[in-house]
């Protein structure tokens, strides 16, 4: 399995090597070879696909639109020579007439319903059955965009690593399709210093990673159409947009126009408050040990277990509780933050509540947009 060292290359922020990988099977490009479908002629489409089209155009004065996108084309050219044994072809394909040669022509294309169900179909099964291999398929080699990790297993436990170990959201790999290719995507933005969720390019790569980290955009925008192939949803029904994936219209959207923004990712007086009082300081493992020493809260060793995004929640609805003046573990209302604060010493509830009490949607997205713990929880030293 996964080998690892321990101790992440910070200036190696993203790793180049790239592994050999299997590749699903019966993928159409290994059924290359078809018969016409108005004639006997045979084409292997892997090594003579543009004669292929040219022959159905000068023969048989026939055009497939989009020929080169559809899914096991050969698979499809069996479909329609079928039904052209059935039926003239005049009887199923309109005839148009293109020039003055009196010569007419057929389209096959999406404008005729039982074409456009046909090439749904051919895609939702080529689809299903690339996601099929990648949820088994125990081969799959990289290394970590992050990391050393020489990575080797399922593609979904390779997400699962970015996620839990980098907090990087790409989503549910049971949702995912042509995860390969997403990585590499991923891998090729960061490469060239552009923020997965909001596309800007930055100077170097220590900026676009606090940028990254500070505005919570270590994860893919649903609303950016260049990720639409690699959600599964999206190939379920014709033309199903991925915005109806992972959709947040809550999400605030930053300004490009916003020009101070290049000069507050980097800084380092960011106060952070704790979670109990109005103690502060600039240093997140600083304030760790003061809420160990005054509040008998271990932050570190009390969340060892969340995954980022479930301590962000976490800081979330203690943020809520405290400013409305309710005790975080057991919901009881105090008339002032003095009082509270006198509930949670003397009835010692400065511990962390039931998971279900807190891990809920409404508290990913910060209540306080510029907490700084919230951004700064990834850097608590173990």
């Amino acid at each position: 399995m996964a080998t690892v060292d321990e101790t992440e290359n910070d200036n190696k922020m993203f790793g180049p090597l790239l592994f050999e990988t299997s590749k699903p099977p019966n993928s159409p490009e290994t059924e290359s070879e078809v018969t016409c479908l108005l004639c006997d002629d045979t084409f292997n489409l892997a090594l003579s696909f543009d004669i292929f089209v040219r022959h159905l155009f000068e023969v048989h004065y026939l055009v497939i639109e989009e020929v080169q996108n559809i899914a096991n084309l050969p698979r499809y050219v069996q479909y329609w020579r079928d039904k052209f044994k059935e039926a003239p072809i005049e009887e199923i394909i309109p005839a148009i007439k293109i020039d003055s040669s009196n010569q007419t022509y057929f389209l096959l294309s999406t404008l005729l319903k039982e074409d456009k169900e046909l090439r749904h179909k051919l895609k939702l099964e080529h689809v299903l059955e690339v996601q099929e291999f990648e949820r088994t398929d125990g081969g799959y080699k990289r290394l970590c965009l992050f990391c050393k990790l020489n990575f080797e297993g399922t593609r979904a436990d390779f997400v699962a690593h970015l996620e839990s170990q980098h907090n990087l959201q790409l989503g549910n790999p049971q949702n995912l399709v042509f995860i390969e290719d997403l990585v590499e995507k991923i891998d090729d933005n960061l490469g060239k210093l552009i923020c997965i969720y909001c596309s800007r390019v930055f100077p170097e790569r220590n900026v676009l990673k606090e940028h990254m980290r500070k505005k919570l955009h270590k994860r893919i925008n649903p609303r950016n159409t260049d990720y639409d192939k690699y959600f599964i949803v999206n190939y379920l029904e014709p033309e199903k947009l991925s915005k109806k994936v992972q959709k947040h219209d809550d999400v605030p959207q930053d300004d490009p126009n916003n020009d101070e923004e290049y000069y507050d990712w980097n800084e380092k007086d960011d106060f952070i408050i704790c979670l109990f009082c109005e103690k502060r300081d600039t240093n997140i493992n600083t304030l760790c040990l003061h809420m160990e020493a005054d509040h008998d809260f271990d932050f570190v060793d009390l969340t060892k277990n969340f995954d980022f995004y479930q301590k962000v929640k976490f800081v979330n609805y203690v943020r809520r509780q405290m400013h409305n003046n309710k005790c975080f573990y057991c919901d009881l209302s105090c008339k002032s933050s003095e009082n509270l604060q006198e509930h949670l010493f003397e009835e010692q509830h400065c511990k962390i509540p039931d998971l279900k009490v807190f891990d809920q949607p409404e508290f990913y997205f910060p209540t306080y947009e510029n907490d700084a713990l919230l951004y700064l929880i990834d850097d608590v030293e173990d």
